[in-house]
């Protein structure tokens, strides 16, 4: 029998979903399919006034650098969360993505050229720095319960462009992933749901959202649903969430292991394993008892320093959102102890031999 409450993956659509608070997009924002067409967008806009190139941080998603590499010279500079500064000269006619990881301040200090904040982790953030970025932009998905959505945030007084159209093929692949939140809503329910389905749909929309050759403006459904959302409380209730999962961890009787890390943050909980070996042990354990995290994200590209994929290798992104009740964070502490201790009381010992 499934658990009555699974933790992470994608939002199920949820009909529930708290509604109204203060209004938190602006004036002059601007709504996109994706946050890959908040940032194809943006370039498209960059190179008119003469943007060459774009420099992106080793760590981030290489899918989404491969799709801007179609519209732009992509290169990377250094840098990953939990990893301290970095600096980036830049030219007029280049731009910069610098990320706020994990809804963290951003540790990158850029002279010349433009700057893109890319705030998805924390639409909220009121990080404030000594350069104010030319553009914020973000993807609705990582925090709202809508099935597509990006942002693109000029700065105020500078009109970006005007409202953006969704694309025929983003409308169809919109709705496919609508679809699969509303089967994973009813699974969750208890209908009678197979879970498979509704994760295959889900892929198959993901995909088709890349596809797009198109800059897209997003579905009627995120159109209308994004801004109505009440952020705030989803907010207020992951930041709350998150602090009583830390408290899982911070007794002597109720700490992790040796060798393993949890890194509060203001959009997620990290667990940095001892290697990719236990990393791959401890999520394979977690996903068993409904509890599935993220790895975020491969690193694909060439050139990717090495301590970047050591990190990869060990992070593991655990989900406490607006979804989860204190009770059911009290519980997923009680899973990530359990299956860290009886790990690193086996260290020799892998889940095949176990079964």
């Amino acid at each position: 029998m499934k658990s009555a409450t699974e933790f992470g993956s994608f939002f199920p659509l949820d009909p529930a979903v708290p509604l109204g608070g203060e209004a938190w997009l602006r004036p002059g924002d601007l709504l996109t399919g994706t946050g890959r067409d908040a940032l194809r967008a943006m370039v498209a806009h960059g190179r008119s006034h003469g943007w060459r190139r774009l420099y992106a941080p080793s760590y981030y998603c290489h899918a989404v650098l491969d799709d801007i590499a179609r519209d732009i010279d992509v290169r990377m500079y250094p840098h990953a969360p939990f990893g301290g500064p970095a600096q980036l000269a830049l030219g007029d006619d280049e731009a910069a993505i610098v990320p706020e990881y994990f809804g963290l301040q951003a540790e990158v200090e850029v002279q010349g050229g433009s700057v893109l904040l890319d705030r998805s982790h924390d639409l909220l953030a009121t990080w404030s720095y000594a350069r104010a970025p030319d553009y914020v932009f973000a993807s609705l998905r990582k925090t709202l319960p809508v099935p597509d959505g990006g942002l693109v945030r000029p700065p105020p007084g500078q009109p970006f462009a005007r409202s953006l159209a969704p694309t025929p093929a983003h409308v169809r692949a919109a709705a496919s992933m609508a679809a699969a939140m509303a089967m994973k809503a009813a699974y969750l329910a208890g209908a009678q749901v197979a879970k498979a389905a509704y994760l295959a749909l889900a892929a198959e929309a993901e995909g088709n959202l890349r596809s797009d050759a198109e800059i897209s403006g997003p579905s009627a459904l995120t159109r209308v649903l994004a801004p109505a959302v009440d952020l705030g409380w989803m907010r207020q209730r992951r930041q709350e969430n998150l602090a009583l999962l830390a408290r899982c961890f911070a007794g002597p009787h109720a700490a992790l292991p040796a060798g393993m890390q949890w890194r509060e943050t203001p959009a997620f909980g990290i667990l940095l394993c001892a290697d990719a070996p236990q990393r791959e042990r401890v999520r394979q354990r977690l996903i068993g008892a409904d509890v599935y995290p993220a790895v975020l994200w491969p690193m694909t590209w060439p050139g990717v320093p090495e301590d970047n994929h050591r990190l990869c290798g060990r992070i593991l992104v655990l989900h406490a959102d607006y979804r989860y009740g204190l009770h059911d964070i009290g519980r997923l502490g009680e899973i990530i102890l359990q299956i860290a201790a009886s790990i690193a009381a086996n260290p020799d010992t892998s889940d095949e031999d176990r079964r």
